[in-house]
This record gives C-alpha cells, structure tokens and sequence, in this order.
C-alpha cells in the first residue's frame, strides 16, 4: 500500500511539474504579404526583437496607431517591425497601406493563425517577441510611438 501511495504521489507531482508552459510563441507558419506573396512567418524573427503590430482596416484606433508605428520605423531602424492585418482583404489592405504611406512588412492573418497563436482577441495589439520568437510583453489598445519606445526599451 505504500509502494501504491509513493506511485501516486510521485504521478501528481510530476504531473505539477511539467515542462509545459504559457510562453506565447511567435508561429512559424506560412500567410500572404500585401502584395500576395507568400512568406515565412519564421523569416521575420530578429537578432534582437521584434514588433508586430495586429490591426485592422475598420479599427479606428489602429488607423491613427499605424502612421505612429511607421515613424517610428523609421527612427529607429535597428528595431523590426511587422504589421499583421486581421481579417481584411488583401486589396483593402495594400490600397489603406498606400493611403498612410505604411513600408514596413505587413502580413495578411486571413485565417487567424497567427492572432491566435500569440492570443490576441482584439485591435489594436502590439507585442514584442525575442530573438527566440518568445512574446516578452503585450500593449492591448492604442500605443503612440512614445509608449512604443519605453516598451521596447523595458522588454529587452
């Protein structure tokens, strides 16, 4: 019986001790750009870090949000910094990309793999993700480029 209890035991702690975790993990999975290309997800990981930035067309705050971000590209280009559209048609995508000005890479997420895999439910969302494709910090809701910059220098 206490060969039988030690068993047991020894199942619930190991079962406590997983190794699984709740990293959120940037996915390597393959989506259309703005021009209809197919790329790599697994391509846009950095030496350093990367800033996805998830969006939408009809989202009013990402429409002021977007141009903050795209100056900010352009101040700082040792940071990487993609765009994921969710759930928009590539034209409306490439033809508001046009309207802004919008250069950096933007990845179209028609069937949510990406938005679901780092957990986002809601646009605007900006997520900062490691070298090892690891989302060390998460901005739900508007960021100025301001906010972008202490988020980026607090995460790394």
């Amino acid at each position: 019986m206490r060969r039988l209890s030690v068993f047991v035991l020894a199942v619930v702690l190991g079962a406590c001790s997983s190794s699984t975790t709740n990293e959120r993990l940037w996915p390597s999975v393959s989506v259309a750009d703005a021009t209809g290309s197919i790329v790599q997800t697994a391509n846009f990981i950095p030496e350093d870090v990367l800033v996805v930035s998830l969006w939408s067309t009809w989202c009013v705050p990402c429409r002021r949000e977007l141009p903050q971000l795209q100056q900010y590209a352009l101040e700082h280009p040792e940071v990487s910094i993609v765009a994921v559209n969710l759930g928009d048609k590539p034209e409306s995508v490439a033809q508001f990309a046009k309207e802004i000005g919008l250069n950096m890479p933007i990845l179209i997420d028609s069937e949510g793999r990406i938005s679901s895999s780092l957990g986002v439910t809601s646009v605007p969302a900006t997520l900062i993700i490691d070298s090892n494709g690891v989302v060390i910090a998460t901005h739900l809701g508007e960021i100025s480029s301001t906010d972008l910059a202490t988020l980026v220098e607090t995460s790394g």
